[in-house]
């Protein structure tokens, strides 16, 4: 709960070209809703994770409006296909079995996100293909995904409509964990390219592209 410190006014979000406050954009957000980051090669999930810390503050929001005393995390999940794991705790995606190693095909990697309740999905861009879910996994895909956005391993989706700024410098720090949660002997594409990014202390401005279901479980 070291993130529950933060406010919505600690986000600049603007959205399909207009600047709207963090209690705006998620005035429909519930404390039980669910969120899954896909995130395949465990890195590139970092050019997510400032959007992931706005619905980590709507979660904490919830509870806070209830005026009590709270220990909760949210019930949010990264998925990935890469052993070992790595580990998003700091980006309170927490305890760490909610990072789940998934494989096999895409009605298998469906089945492991669906599973779990996720009713908002992020992809990275770039991944696409023909949907072979089978029409009992397709519609429990339906049933709870509510929401899906489209994110660039490089923090930067082309054609966004959606931009997340945090101007708490500690992401950085949580994303150094991140990186650190996976040994340097283990290859991975974006370790330099994130290490480079942090490097100044902070984390750069994000953003997505707001994309249908159809598209979203495409690229799973």
């Amino acid at each position: 709960m070291h993130s529950s410190r933060l406010r919505g006014t600690d986000f600049s979000i603007t959205y399909r070209g207009q600047d709207v406050s963090h209690a705006q954009f998620f005035a429909g957000f519930k404390f039980t809703d669910r969120l899954g980051l896909l995130a395949p090669t465990r890195f590139d999930g970092l050019g997510a994770v400032v959007l992931v810390m706005a619905y980590v503050t709507a979660f904490y929001d919830r509870y806070r409006e209830g005026g009590v005393d709270f220990f909760a995390y949210p019930d949010f999940f990264s998925f990935q296909v890469r052993e070992p794991v790595a580990n998003y705790s700091m980006f309170d995606i927490w305890p760490h079995h909610k990072n789940v190693l998934i494989g096999g095909e895409q009605p298998e990697r469906a089945a492991s996100i669906t599973d779990r309740g996720v009713g908002v999905l992020l992809v990275p861009e770039g991944r696409s293909g023909e949907i072979t879910i089978e029409p009992v996994g397709l519609a429990s895909a339906k049933r709870n995904i509510r929401r899906c956005f489209a994110y660039s391993s490089s923090g930067c989706a082309a054609e966004a409509d959606l931009a997340v700024r945090c101007k708490d410098p500690d992401l950085a720090n949580w994303a150094r964990n991140v990186i650190d949660s996976v040994p340097a002997s283990d290859p991975d594409p974006k370790r330099e390219y994130w290490e480079r990014t942090i490097e100044g202390g902070s984390m750069p401005e994000q953003k997505f592209r707001e994309i249908p279901l159809d598209r979203a479980l495409a690229a799973i």
